[in-house]
Order: structure tokens, then sequence, then C-alpha cells
């Protein structure tokens, strides 16, 4: 059908799967079902596509689902390459094919228990540099970070807002993709010198975040949770940071390190 002429007749409705190129258009009309604009492969029988491999499917809208799958030869390089990974397991862990799912399975369940023990090992160690800090007679600490991104510091640093704040102690830990901390004297650093050390050392944009009001909730409900004003927690994300040089401007911002 004339372009124009089946957009009249059927709407736009046509191109739920996409917009068609060109003037002309093939429209499948399945009665009572739905009507479509189509430019792909028709066939009597799928037999004649041969195989068929489907990739992956994503809700675009409501009712509209669109399914990627390749076919023939192209099918025929997936399915040699899925094999090929599940060689390569067999291969890598020592099992055969029969033993992959559980195998895969035992080692996802252990490394999550591994993780949690992780987490827990790595908070216990933010625990005793906190307080390791807060009964030195160093004011401000920092600490070159082994931890992928900051959530660790953002999550429970604020436990200890009002302890800084009542000693006005700081520490700041450095990533290679980040410099996060918390200071009890919001006048012990300036946010902005950070921000431009990090823009010096980054090669791609940062991002701040900066607050003065820290809150930290306890997993005890019988704890009062905290709420510390007048306390500074800062994180910058960037990318690739060099800790050398952001250890030497926190030694001259009269930082120490923390061993």
């Amino acid at each position: 059908m004339d372009k124009a002429e089946a957009e009249l007749k059927h709407g736009f409705t046509l191109y739920q799967g996409g917009v068609v190129p060109g003037n002309s258009l093939r429209v499948v009309d399945i009665a009572g079902v739905d009507t479509e604009a189509c430019c792909g492969t028709h066939a009597d029988n799928t037999a004649e596509v041969g195989w068929i491999r489907l990739i992956k499917s994503s809700r675009i809208s409501d009712g509209i689902v669109r399914l990627d799958y390749v076919a023939q030869e192209r099918a025929i390089e997936i399915l040699n390459h899925e094999a090929g990974i599940l060689n390569n397991l067999c291969e890598t862990w020592g099992v055969d094919q029969s033993q992959i799912e559980g195998t895969a399975s035992r080692f996802f369940n252990e490394y999550k228990r591994l993780g949690t023990q992780t987490k827990k090992q790595d908070q216990q160690i933010l625990s005793l540099q906190v307080k390791l800090l807060l009964n030195s007679e160093e004011n401000c600490f920092y600490v070159r970070s082994e931890q992928s991104d900051p959530t660790l510091y953002i999550s429970f640093l604020p436990e200890f807002a009002e302890q800084f704040k009542e000693k006005k102690k700081g520490i700041v830990f450095i990533g290679s993709g980040f410099i996060c901390g918390l200071l009890g004297d919001p006048t012990t650093l300036k946010i902005d010198d950070i921000k431009s050390k990090a823009e010096e050392l980054s090669t791609k944009p940062i991002k701040l975040m900066n607050k003065n009001n820290v809150t930290f909730k306890f997993k005890d409900k019988k704890k009062k949770p905290i709420n510390a004003k007048d306390v500074c927690q800062f994180m910058v994300t960037g990318a690739d940071f060099n800790i050398e040089k952001l250890a030497e401007d926190f030694e001259h911002w009269n930082f120490k390190e923390m061993e």
C-alpha cells in the first residue's frame, strides 16, 4: 500500500515494531488481532528459515514486548559460542557438563557467604580506624582505601558524627575513584580545595556530595538515631585519581596518614 494511504486507514499503530522506510508498505492484517507494517523476512513455514535462537526480550511499553533473535548461520554461531562457554567452564572448573549447574550454584552461594563475611570485616576495620582516630592526639587522618567504591564510608561513617563533632576530629578515605570523608569541624578543610584538586587529577567530570547535617539509624531500634548538625560529610567521585598525589595534598592540609 501507499504509505500515506496506509497511515490514513490504519493509523500509526502500523509502526509498533518501528518505522518502516520507503514510500510503500507491506501491511499484514490479522483480522481482529493486529495490523502492522512489516518489511521483515516472510516464509510459509519457519522450517524455511532454519535455526532460530532467541537472544533476549525487552518491554518497550504497556502491551509491547520486543524480541531479539537470530536465524540461520547467525543462530549457529551463537549456539557454537554458547557451547564454547560451557566447554571453557568445564575445563576451568575441572567438571563435566552434567556438573556445571551444581558447581555454579555452589560457587555462587560461597560467593554470597564470603561477601557477607567480607562486609562485616570491612565494617570492623572501619570501626577500629575511627576508634584509633578518636583516641589519638592527632585531629585528622587520611587513609589509602582499597575499596572499589565509597559505599562503606557513606553508609557507616555517620554513626560517629557526634563523636567527631565533640572532639573536632576528621578522617578522609582516598580511593582510585573517590575521596570520602567526615569532618567534625567543617572549617578543618575547604571542600572547594578538594574539588579543585580532584578536577586536576581526573580526566572525566567529577561529582561532589557535601552535607552539614548527618543522620544515622541503628539496626537496633533501642538505640537513639544520630542527627548531628554542623559537621561535614563529603564525597567526590571521578575516575582514576592519582592516590599518591592526593596523599601529598592531604599532607599539605595537615592530615596524617593512618598506617
